[in-house]
Protein backbone atom coordinates (compact mmCIF):
# COMPACT_ATOMS: atom_id res chain seq x y z
CA UNK A 1 0.00 0.00 0.00
CA UNK A 2 2.25 2.80 -1.08
CA UNK A 3 1.82 6.20 -2.05
CA UNK A 4 3.67 8.60 -4.61
CA UNK A 5 5.70 11.26 -3.05
CA UNK A 6 7.81 14.48 -4.22
CA UNK A 7 10.54 13.24 -6.60
CA UNK A 8 8.41 10.00 -7.41
CA UNK A 9 9.87 8.33 -4.29
CA UNK A 10 7.13 5.62 -3.34
CA UNK A 11 6.33 6.21 0.56
CA UNK A 12 4.49 3.47 2.51
CA UNK A 13 1.58 3.58 5.04
CA UNK A 14 3.09 0.91 6.82
CA UNK A 15 6.28 2.64 7.21
CA UNK A 16 7.27 5.03 9.78
CA UNK A 17 6.97 8.81 8.29
CA UNK A 18 7.19 12.63 9.41
CA UNK A 19 5.02 15.64 9.42
CA UNK A 20 7.91 17.19 8.33
CA UNK A 21 10.96 17.38 5.87
CA UNK A 22 12.67 14.35 5.72
CA UNK A 23 16.09 14.47 6.76
CA UNK A 24 19.16 12.64 6.04
CA UNK A 25 20.26 10.42 8.85
CA UNK A 26 23.48 8.86 9.35
CA UNK A 27 24.42 4.99 9.12
CA UNK A 28 24.44 4.55 12.89
CA UNK A 29 21.17 6.44 13.40
CA UNK A 30 19.72 4.54 10.59
CA UNK A 31 20.82 1.30 12.68
CA UNK A 32 19.19 2.68 16.13
CA UNK A 33 15.98 3.62 13.67
CA UNK A 34 16.07 -0.13 12.55
CA UNK A 35 16.41 -1.44 15.98
CA UNK A 36 13.07 0.78 17.29
CA UNK A 37 11.52 0.12 14.01
CA UNK A 38 11.28 -3.96 16.21
CA UNK A 39 8.71 -2.79 18.91
CA UNK A 40 6.17 -2.23 15.65
CA UNK A 41 5.37 -5.97 15.22
CA UNK A 42 5.40 -6.07 19.07
CA UNK A 43 2.57 -3.25 19.47
CA UNK A 44 0.85 -5.31 16.32
CA UNK A 45 1.27 -8.48 18.30
CA UNK A 46 -0.82 -6.67 21.71
CA UNK A 47 -3.43 -5.12 19.88
CA UNK A 48 -4.17 -8.34 18.13
CA UNK A 49 -4.18 -10.27 21.39
CA UNK A 50 -6.56 -7.25 22.76
CA UNK A 51 -9.30 -7.87 19.92
CA UNK A 52 -9.33 -11.47 20.00
CA UNK A 53 -9.66 -11.17 24.24
CA UNK A 54 -12.76 -8.92 23.11
CA UNK A 55 -14.53 -11.35 20.60
CA UNK A 56 -14.07 -14.11 22.66
CA UNK A 57 -15.32 -12.70 26.07
CA UNK A 58 -14.73 -13.99 29.52
CA UNK A 59 -17.32 -16.78 29.56
CA UNK A 60 -16.98 -18.46 25.35
CA UNK A 61 -19.42 -21.14 25.02
CA UNK A 62 -21.67 -20.49 28.09
CA UNK A 63 -24.71 -22.20 28.94
CA UNK A 64 -27.21 -18.75 29.04
CA UNK A 65 -29.79 -20.67 31.54
CA UNK A 66 -32.26 -18.07 32.84
CA UNK A 67 -30.62 -17.81 36.09
CA UNK A 68 -27.59 -16.68 34.60
CA UNK A 69 -29.09 -14.15 32.49
CA UNK A 70 -30.66 -12.75 35.51
CA UNK A 71 -27.52 -12.74 37.78
CA UNK A 72 -25.54 -11.13 34.96
CA UNK A 73 -27.92 -8.30 34.39
CA UNK A 74 -27.95 -7.70 38.27
CA UNK A 75 -24.21 -7.66 38.13
CA UNK A 76 -23.78 -5.15 34.58
CA UNK A 77 -22.15 -2.46 36.63
CA UNK A 78 -18.80 -1.85 35.47
CA UNK A 79 -17.52 -3.45 38.33
CA UNK A 80 -15.96 -6.19 36.86
CA UNK A 81 -12.22 -6.69 38.69
CA UNK A 82 -11.14 -8.51 35.60
CA UNK A 83 -12.21 -6.48 32.93
CA UNK A 84 -10.51 -3.67 34.57
CA UNK A 85 -7.81 -5.01 34.89
CA UNK A 86 -7.87 -6.11 31.50
CA UNK A 87 -8.88 -3.25 29.78
CA UNK A 88 -5.89 -1.29 32.18
CA UNK A 89 -3.10 -3.84 31.74
CA UNK A 90 -3.50 -3.40 27.71
CA UNK A 91 -3.27 0.49 27.96
CA UNK A 92 -0.58 0.27 30.25
CA UNK A 93 1.63 -2.05 28.02
CA UNK A 94 1.15 -0.11 24.70
CA UNK A 95 1.78 3.35 26.76
CA UNK A 96 4.91 1.52 27.75
CA UNK A 97 5.72 0.75 24.07
CA UNK A 98 4.79 4.67 22.90
CA UNK A 99 7.69 5.50 25.50
CA UNK A 100 9.98 3.34 24.53
CA UNK A 101 10.24 3.81 20.94
CA UNK A 102 11.93 5.64 18.85
CA UNK A 103 10.64 6.68 16.02
CA UNK A 104 7.96 9.07 14.46
CA UNK A 105 4.45 7.98 15.39
CA UNK A 106 2.24 7.30 12.48
CA UNK A 107 -0.46 9.02 13.35
CA UNK A 108 -1.35 12.15 15.99
CA UNK A 109 -4.50 12.26 17.55
CA UNK A 110 -6.57 15.45 15.85
CA UNK A 111 -10.18 13.72 15.74
CA UNK A 112 -11.37 16.87 18.52
CA UNK A 113 -14.63 16.17 18.41
CA UNK A 114 -14.57 12.42 20.01
CA UNK A 115 -12.75 14.02 22.71
CA UNK A 116 -15.41 16.42 23.29
CA UNK A 117 -18.32 13.69 23.53
CA UNK A 118 -16.33 12.00 25.99
CA UNK A 119 -15.76 15.09 28.11
CA UNK A 120 -19.92 15.29 27.62
CA UNK A 121 -20.56 11.76 28.67
CA UNK A 122 -18.63 12.52 31.90
CA UNK A 123 -20.12 15.46 32.61
CA UNK A 124 -23.62 13.55 32.16
CA UNK A 125 -22.52 11.18 34.93
CA UNK A 126 -23.48 14.17 36.97
CA UNK A 127 -26.96 14.03 36.53
CA UNK A 128 -27.65 10.29 37.25
CA UNK A 129 -28.91 7.85 39.48
CA UNK A 130 -25.87 6.28 40.22
CA UNK A 131 -22.75 8.65 39.27
CA UNK A 132 -20.47 6.23 39.94
CA UNK A 133 -21.63 3.50 37.40
CA UNK A 134 -22.08 5.76 35.11
CA UNK A 135 -18.71 7.10 35.44
CA UNK A 136 -17.08 4.12 35.69
CA UNK A 137 -19.05 2.95 32.25
CA UNK A 138 -17.86 6.00 30.87
CA UNK A 139 -13.85 5.60 31.69
CA UNK A 140 -13.97 2.23 30.02
CA UNK A 141 -14.98 3.49 27.02
CA UNK A 142 -12.18 5.99 27.33
CA UNK A 143 -9.60 3.11 27.83
CA UNK A 144 -11.20 1.53 24.54
CA UNK A 145 -10.94 4.31 23.04
CA UNK A 146 -7.19 5.14 23.96
CA UNK A 147 -6.26 1.59 23.07
CA UNK A 148 -7.71 1.75 19.54
CA UNK A 149 -5.74 5.03 18.63
CA UNK A 150 -2.79 4.19 20.45
CA UNK A 151 -2.55 1.23 18.37
CA UNK A 152 -3.09 3.27 15.10
CA UNK A 153 -0.05 5.95 16.27
CA UNK A 154 1.71 3.06 16.98
CA UNK A 155 1.32 0.94 13.40
CA UNK A 156 0.11 3.14 11.10
CA UNK A 157 -3.60 2.79 9.50
CA UNK A 158 -2.23 -0.52 7.32
CA UNK A 159 -1.06 -2.56 10.09
CA UNK A 160 -3.97 -1.91 12.18
CA UNK A 161 -6.52 -3.04 9.35
CA UNK A 162 -4.33 -5.93 8.44
CA UNK A 163 -4.40 -6.31 12.63
CA UNK A 164 -8.16 -6.17 12.22
CA UNK A 165 -8.10 -8.95 9.47
CA UNK A 166 -6.38 -11.57 10.90
CA UNK A 167 -8.26 -11.19 14.17
CA UNK A 168 -11.96 -11.52 11.97
CA UNK A 169 -10.63 -14.50 10.43
CA UNK A 170 -8.89 -16.10 13.07
CA UNK A 171 -12.73 -15.43 14.87
CA UNK A 172 -13.97 -17.08 11.41
CA UNK A 173 -12.33 -20.43 12.09
CA UNK A 174 -12.85 -20.89 15.54
CA UNK A 175 -16.63 -20.41 15.30
CA UNK A 176 -16.55 -23.09 12.35
CA UNK A 177 -14.08 -25.33 14.61
CA UNK A 178 -16.86 -25.20 17.36
CA UNK A 179 -19.72 -26.00 15.70
CA UNK A 180 -18.95 -29.86 15.67
CA UNK A 181 -17.22 -30.12 18.68
CA UNK A 182 -19.37 -28.57 21.72
CA UNK A 183 -22.86 -28.01 21.78
CA UNK A 184 -23.00 -24.56 23.76
CA UNK A 185 -21.65 -23.26 19.56
CA UNK A 186 -25.51 -23.21 19.38
CA UNK A 187 -27.76 -22.04 21.11
CA UNK A 188 -28.63 -24.59 23.81
CA UNK A 189 -33.11 -26.05 24.52
CA UNK A 190 -32.27 -23.59 28.56
CA UNK A 191 -33.52 -20.30 26.63
CA UNK A 192 -35.87 -18.26 27.93
CA UNK A 193 -36.69 -17.00 24.17
CA UNK A 194 -37.12 -19.63 22.15
CA UNK A 195 -36.73 -18.06 19.03
CA UNK A 196 -32.99 -18.12 19.74
CA UNK A 197 -32.97 -22.14 20.40
CA UNK A 198 -30.78 -23.96 17.64
CA UNK A 199 -29.32 -20.62 16.28
CA UNK A 200 -25.61 -20.65 15.50
CA UNK A 201 -23.61 -18.68 17.92
CA UNK A 202 -19.62 -19.85 17.95
CA UNK A 203 -18.11 -18.58 21.12
CA UNK A 204 -20.15 -15.37 21.15
CA UNK A 205 -22.52 -14.94 24.00
CA UNK A 206 -25.87 -14.71 21.38
CA UNK A 207 -26.26 -15.08 17.92
CA UNK A 208 -26.80 -11.42 17.03
CA UNK A 209 -22.94 -10.51 18.22
CA UNK A 210 -22.41 -13.25 16.03
CA UNK A 211 -24.30 -12.88 12.94
CA UNK A 212 -23.07 -9.01 13.27
CA UNK A 213 -19.67 -9.87 13.33
CA UNK A 214 -19.76 -12.57 10.74
CA UNK A 215 -21.45 -10.25 8.69
CA UNK A 216 -18.56 -7.64 9.03
CA UNK A 217 -15.97 -10.26 7.88
CA UNK A 218 -17.73 -11.41 5.48
CA UNK A 219 -17.37 -8.13 3.71
CA UNK A 220 -13.97 -7.33 5.48
CA UNK A 221 -12.60 -10.07 3.54
CA UNK A 222 -14.49 -10.04 0.35
CA UNK A 223 -12.41 -6.59 -0.34
CA UNK A 224 -9.33 -8.14 0.98
CA UNK A 225 -9.88 -10.48 -1.85
CA UNK A 226 -10.88 -7.81 -4.36
CA UNK A 227 -7.58 -6.12 -3.50
CA UNK A 228 -5.61 -9.18 -3.30
CA UNK A 229 -7.06 -12.19 -5.16
CA UNK A 230 -6.38 -14.66 -3.08
CA UNK A 231 -8.40 -17.82 -3.28
CA UNK A 232 -8.36 -18.31 0.17
CA UNK A 233 -10.04 -14.79 1.27
CA UNK A 234 -13.26 -15.42 -1.58
CA UNK A 235 -13.56 -18.41 0.81
CA UNK A 236 -13.01 -16.67 4.11
CA UNK A 237 -16.24 -14.60 3.03
CA UNK A 238 -18.58 -17.56 1.50
CA UNK A 239 -18.01 -18.81 5.25
CA UNK A 240 -18.37 -15.94 6.83
CA UNK A 241 -22.02 -15.90 5.00
CA UNK A 242 -22.88 -19.42 5.81
CA UNK A 243 -22.75 -18.58 9.34
CA UNK A 244 -24.49 -15.41 9.45
CA UNK A 245 -27.54 -17.52 7.68
CA UNK A 246 -26.72 -20.45 10.73
CA UNK A 247 -27.27 -16.68 13.22
CA UNK A 248 -30.50 -16.24 11.79
CA UNK A 249 -29.69 -13.21 12.49
CA UNK A 250 -32.30 -10.81 10.52
CA UNK A 251 -30.73 -7.29 10.69
CA UNK A 252 -27.51 -8.90 9.48
CA UNK A 253 -28.32 -11.35 7.40
CA UNK A 254 -30.43 -8.06 5.27
CA UNK A 255 -27.63 -5.89 5.78
CA UNK A 256 -24.65 -8.67 4.21
CA UNK A 257 -25.19 -8.13 0.52
CA UNK A 258 -26.62 -4.71 0.45
CA UNK A 259 -23.56 -3.23 2.71
CA UNK A 260 -21.66 -4.87 0.26
CA UNK A 261 -22.78 -3.80 -3.16
CA UNK A 262 -22.70 -0.16 -1.68
CA UNK A 263 -19.16 -0.49 -0.66
CA UNK A 264 -18.12 -2.29 -3.77
CA UNK A 265 -19.60 0.49 -5.71
CA UNK A 266 -17.73 3.03 -3.59
CA UNK A 267 -14.24 1.12 -4.44
CA UNK A 268 -14.94 1.47 -8.00
CA UNK A 269 -15.92 4.95 -7.65
CA UNK A 270 -12.49 5.96 -5.82
CA UNK A 271 -11.40 8.94 -8.08
CA UNK A 272 -14.90 10.63 -8.63
CA UNK A 273 -15.98 12.65 -5.87
CA UNK A 274 -18.84 13.77 -7.47
CA UNK A 275 -20.13 10.16 -7.93
CA UNK A 276 -19.16 9.23 -4.23
CA UNK A 277 -21.60 12.14 -3.11
CA UNK A 278 -24.61 10.74 -5.08
CA UNK A 279 -23.14 7.71 -3.52
CA UNK A 280 -23.26 8.75 0.45
CA UNK A 281 -26.48 10.76 -0.05
CA UNK A 282 -28.02 6.91 -1.50
CA UNK A 283 -27.25 6.00 1.95
CA UNK A 284 -28.33 8.88 3.95
CA UNK A 285 -31.62 8.48 1.41
CA UNK A 286 -31.62 4.98 2.58
CA UNK A 287 -31.63 5.49 6.43
CA UNK A 288 -34.52 7.88 5.79
CA UNK A 289 -36.55 5.46 3.73
CA UNK A 290 -36.06 2.84 6.65
CA UNK A 291 -37.78 5.49 9.28
CA UNK A 292 -40.52 6.66 6.32
CA UNK A 293 -41.31 3.12 6.10
CA UNK A 294 -41.56 2.35 9.79
CA UNK A 295 -43.64 5.74 10.49
CA UNK A 296 -46.05 4.65 7.38
CA UNK A 297 -46.51 0.86 8.56
CA UNK A 298 -46.25 1.44 12.51
CA UNK A 299 -49.25 -0.40 13.41
CA UNK A 300 -48.05 -3.70 11.19
CA UNK A 301 -44.53 -3.46 12.64
CA UNK A 302 -45.98 -3.11 16.02
CA UNK A 303 -47.87 -6.25 15.85
CA UNK A 304 -45.30 -8.53 14.20
CA UNK A 305 -42.25 -6.46 16.92
CA UNK A 306 -44.24 -6.48 20.13
CA UNK A 307 -44.53 -10.08 20.87
CA UNK A 308 -41.49 -10.67 22.94
CA UNK A 309 -40.22 -13.71 21.96
CA UNK A 310 -40.22 -12.58 18.11
CA UNK A 311 -37.44 -10.10 16.93
CA UNK A 312 -37.00 -9.75 20.81
CA UNK A 313 -40.01 -6.90 21.44
CA UNK A 314 -37.99 -4.18 19.81
CA UNK A 315 -41.13 -1.70 19.23
CA UNK A 316 -41.54 -2.00 22.96
CA UNK A 317 -38.75 -1.55 23.85
CA UNK A 318 -38.03 1.68 22.42
CA UNK A 319 -40.99 3.22 23.69
CA UNK A 320 -39.84 2.41 27.47
CA UNK A 321 -37.26 5.08 26.43
CA UNK A 322 -39.41 7.52 24.65
CA UNK A 323 -41.70 7.54 27.51
CA UNK A 324 -38.93 8.70 29.48
CA UNK A 325 -37.58 11.20 27.19
CA UNK A 326 -41.09 12.65 26.68
CA UNK A 327 -40.42 13.87 30.82
CA UNK A 328 -37.06 14.17 30.30
CA UNK A 329 -36.32 15.92 27.00
CA UNK A 330 -32.93 17.94 27.73
CA UNK A 331 -30.36 15.73 29.46
CA UNK A 332 -31.37 12.27 29.57
CA UNK A 333 -30.47 9.70 32.10
CA UNK A 334 -26.72 10.15 31.97
CA UNK A 335 -24.45 8.12 30.37
CA UNK A 336 -25.17 4.53 30.67
CA UNK A 337 -27.66 5.69 33.55
CA UNK A 338 -30.88 4.23 31.92
CA UNK A 339 -30.89 0.35 32.04
CA UNK A 340 -29.43 -1.95 34.15
CA UNK A 341 -28.13 0.74 37.16
CA UNK A 342 -29.47 -1.16 40.28
CA UNK A 343 -33.19 -1.01 41.55
CA UNK A 344 -32.98 2.50 41.00
CA UNK A 345 -32.79 2.50 37.15
CA UNK A 346 -34.62 5.24 35.29
CA UNK A 347 -36.25 2.30 33.19
CA UNK A 348 -38.10 0.28 35.99
CA UNK A 349 -40.63 3.21 36.09
CA UNK A 350 -41.35 2.59 32.61
CA UNK A 351 -41.17 -1.11 31.39
CA UNK A 352 -44.58 -2.19 29.65
CA UNK A 353 -43.06 -5.95 29.76
CA UNK A 354 -41.48 -8.19 32.33
CA UNK A 355 -39.15 -9.26 29.52
CA UNK A 356 -37.49 -5.89 29.86
CA UNK A 357 -36.22 -6.02 33.16
CA UNK A 358 -33.19 -7.78 31.79
CA UNK A 359 -32.65 -5.85 28.69
CA UNK A 360 -29.91 -4.04 28.44
CA UNK A 361 -30.08 -1.46 25.71
CA UNK A 362 -32.80 0.73 23.60
CA UNK A 363 -32.09 -1.44 20.40
CA UNK A 364 -31.62 1.54 18.54
CA UNK A 365 -27.92 2.95 19.12
CA UNK A 366 -29.05 6.54 18.06
CA UNK A 367 -31.90 6.34 20.77
CA UNK A 368 -29.86 5.06 23.57
CA UNK A 369 -27.83 7.83 23.21
CA UNK A 370 -30.58 10.47 23.57
CA UNK A 371 -31.94 8.72 26.36
CA UNK A 372 -28.73 8.75 28.34
CA UNK A 373 -26.75 12.10 27.39
CA UNK A 374 -29.63 14.36 25.52
CA UNK A 375 -29.81 15.77 22.03
CA UNK A 376 -26.22 17.62 22.76
CA UNK A 377 -25.08 13.47 23.09
CA UNK A 378 -26.82 13.17 19.79
CA UNK A 379 -25.76 15.76 18.04
CA UNK A 380 -22.03 14.98 18.91
CA UNK A 381 -22.36 11.18 18.22
CA UNK A 382 -23.76 12.34 14.59
CA UNK A 383 -21.21 14.67 13.98
CA UNK A 384 -18.59 12.81 15.22
CA UNK A 385 -19.88 9.06 13.84
CA UNK A 386 -21.89 10.05 10.91
CA UNK A 387 -21.05 13.47 9.64
CA UNK A 388 -17.13 14.06 9.56
CA UNK A 389 -16.41 9.96 8.21
CA UNK A 390 -18.71 10.87 5.23
CA UNK A 391 -16.53 13.88 4.55
CA UNK A 392 -13.69 11.40 5.05
CA UNK A 393 -15.31 9.28 2.72
CA UNK A 394 -16.13 11.24 0.04
CA UNK A 395 -12.80 13.76 0.04
CA UNK A 396 -9.92 11.05 1.06
CA UNK A 397 -9.89 8.15 -1.17
CA UNK A 398 -7.25 7.47 -3.71
CA UNK A 399 -5.88 4.36 -5.62
CA UNK A 400 -3.36 4.23 -2.72
CA UNK A 401 -6.03 4.11 -0.15
CA UNK A 402 -8.70 2.76 -1.81
CA UNK A 403 -8.85 -0.56 0.26
CA UNK A 404 -8.74 0.78 3.32
CA UNK A 405 -11.32 3.01 2.88
CA UNK A 406 -13.31 0.87 0.88
CA UNK A 407 -13.31 -2.08 3.95
CA UNK A 408 -14.13 1.03 6.79
CA UNK A 409 -16.80 2.76 4.74
CA UNK A 410 -18.19 -1.12 4.74
CA UNK A 411 -18.06 -1.54 8.38
CA UNK A 412 -19.11 2.88 8.80
CA UNK A 413 -22.25 1.65 6.92
CA UNK A 414 -23.14 -1.70 8.32
CA UNK A 415 -22.87 -0.23 11.88
CA UNK A 416 -24.64 3.04 11.13
CA UNK A 417 -27.87 1.00 9.32
CA UNK A 418 -27.34 -1.30 12.59
CA UNK A 419 -28.07 0.98 15.23
CA UNK A 420 -31.46 1.50 13.74
CA UNK A 421 -31.95 -1.99 15.28
CA UNK A 422 -29.81 -2.50 17.43
CA UNK A 423 -26.92 -0.60 20.09
CA UNK A 424 -23.59 -0.14 18.95
CA UNK A 425 -22.33 3.13 19.98
CA UNK A 426 -20.55 3.13 22.98
CA UNK A 427 -21.83 -0.48 24.04
CA UNK A 428 -19.32 -1.28 26.69
CA UNK A 429 -16.59 -3.32 25.05
CA UNK A 430 -18.68 -5.35 22.70
CA UNK A 431 -17.07 -6.92 19.79
CA UNK A 432 -19.02 -4.50 16.69
CA UNK A 433 -18.11 -1.43 18.70
CA UNK A 434 -14.51 -2.26 18.85
CA UNK A 435 -14.56 -3.23 15.00
CA UNK A 436 -16.17 -0.36 14.41
CA UNK A 437 -13.16 2.23 16.31
CA UNK A 438 -11.07 0.52 14.57
CA UNK A 439 -12.65 1.28 11.31
CA UNK A 440 -13.38 5.08 11.98
CA UNK A 441 -9.37 5.16 13.53
CA UNK A 442 -8.30 3.38 9.84
CA UNK A 443 -10.59 5.83 8.03
CA UNK A 444 -9.66 9.43 9.97
CA UNK A 445 -6.11 8.15 9.55
CA UNK A 446 -6.12 7.07 5.82
CA UNK A 447 -7.66 10.68 5.14
CA UNK A 448 -5.42 12.60 6.61
CA UNK A 449 -2.51 11.47 4.78
CA UNK A 450 -3.72 10.77 1.65
CA UNK A 451 -2.94 13.48 -1.07
CA UNK A 452 -6.02 15.19 -2.10
CA UNK A 453 -6.21 18.08 -4.95
CA UNK A 454 -6.26 21.64 -2.88
CA UNK A 455 -6.38 25.14 -5.29
CA UNK A 456 -5.14 28.50 -3.74
CA UNK A 457 -6.60 31.29 -4.26
CA UNK A 458 -4.16 33.54 -4.12
CA UNK A 459 -1.83 32.17 -6.74
CA UNK A 460 -4.67 30.41 -9.14
CA UNK A 461 -2.54 26.74 -9.17
CA UNK A 462 -3.29 23.76 -8.09
CA UNK A 463 -1.52 21.89 -5.22
CA UNK A 464 -1.18 18.64 -3.98
CA UNK A 465 -1.08 16.94 -0.60
CA UNK A 466 -1.96 16.18 2.59
CA UNK A 467 -3.49 17.69 5.22
CA UNK A 468 -0.92 16.85 7.37
CA UNK A 469 2.46 17.86 4.52
CA UNK A 470 0.26 20.96 3.75
CA UNK A 471 0.24 22.16 7.59
CA UNK A 472 3.91 20.87 8.08
CA UNK A 473 5.06 22.83 4.99
CA UNK A 474 3.20 25.90 5.94
CA UNK A 475 5.15 25.80 9.34
CA UNK A 476 7.99 25.30 7.61
CA UNK A 477 7.75 28.26 5.23
CA UNK A 478 6.87 30.36 8.32
CA UNK A 479 10.16 29.59 10.25
CA UNK A 480 11.88 30.25 7.28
Amino acid sequence: MARRGRGGRAMSLAAPWSRGRTLERSPRAAAGSERAVALIPVAQFVYFIFLMLIFIGQQPFSSRNQEQLVAMAANNDGSDPFKQAFFIGFALVLTLIELSRRYELKYRFTYWPLLLMLVWFLISCSWGVDPFVSFKRVMQQVIVIYITFLSLALLGPERLYRTLVAALVLSLLICWISLPLTPNAVHPPTESDKALIGAWRGFFFHKNIAGAVMALTFVVTAHAFFTTRKWYYALFSVMAFIFVVGTKSKTSLALCFAILAVSSVYRFLSQSVARRAVLLLLVGVGMLMFLALYIAFQPLIERLFADPTSFTGRVSIWQVAIDYLADHPYLGAGFGGFWQVGENSPAHAYLNQQFQMLTAHSHNGYLEILVTTGPVGLVLLLVSFVVLPAWWFLTGATKENVTLLATSFAIWSFVIYQNLLETSFFDKDRQVWVIFLAAIAIAHASYKTAERTDWNRSTGQVRRGSGWSRLANARTGAAQ
